[in-house]
């Protein structure tokens, strides 16, 4: 299962890998990981936002060996693709496999296609898909977005309007 760590660091050397080395050690994958250089908060600690792969019964060793190398666990939870912009393709849509379509996005690994709706007025003509993809983050969302564009050139499927979802 993913899971988003929200981690709090003392600003100093070696800091950041007391926080890496216990999610390797519990067996876990990196999936992103966000650290901002010089983006202190009041009490002069840094926060880096980790999403891992984990087995759900190794949550509590990586908990464990995280306050022992004294990194803080501000939040943690399963809801870890917070960036999500929905777009409009119109095109052959089914025709060109949509499955494809979709299992390109999600294997990936930077994101996910969580919505679909799709309007076919007639086996001849063009559909109009609805499509809203969620990502870690902007940068995850970037990747999704050239992997779509590259697969709607391919497929001659037209993006009309990519929109940003509000948070």
């Amino acid at each position: 299962m993913q899971i988003s760590l929200r981690l709090e660091l003392n600003d100093k050397p070696g800091q950041l890998l007391a926080a890496i080395k216990p999610v390797s050690d519990s067996g876990a994958n990196i999936i992103s990981i966000m650290h901002q250089r010089g983006a202190e908060t009041s009490n002069g600690t840094l926060i880096v936002d980790i999403v891992v792969s984990l087995p759900q019964n190794r949550l509590d060793q990586l908990k464990t060996a995280l306050a022992q190398n004294g990194i803080e666990i501000i939040r943690i939870g399963t809801e870890h693709l917070t960036c999500t912009k929905t777009f409009i393709l119109i095109g052959h849509i089914l025709h060109t496999d949509l499955t494809d379509t979709v299992n390109r996005i999600d294997k990936a690994n930077v994101a996910e296609v969580t919505e679909l709706h799709i309007i076919m007025p007639h086996i001849t003509q063009p559909s109009t898909a609805k499509l809203t993809i969620k990502a870690a983050g902007a940068a995850e969302m970037n990747q999704a977005f050239d992997i779509l564009m590259k697969i709607a050139e391919e497929k001659h499927l037209l993006i009309v309007d990519e929109m940003e979802e509000e948070p």
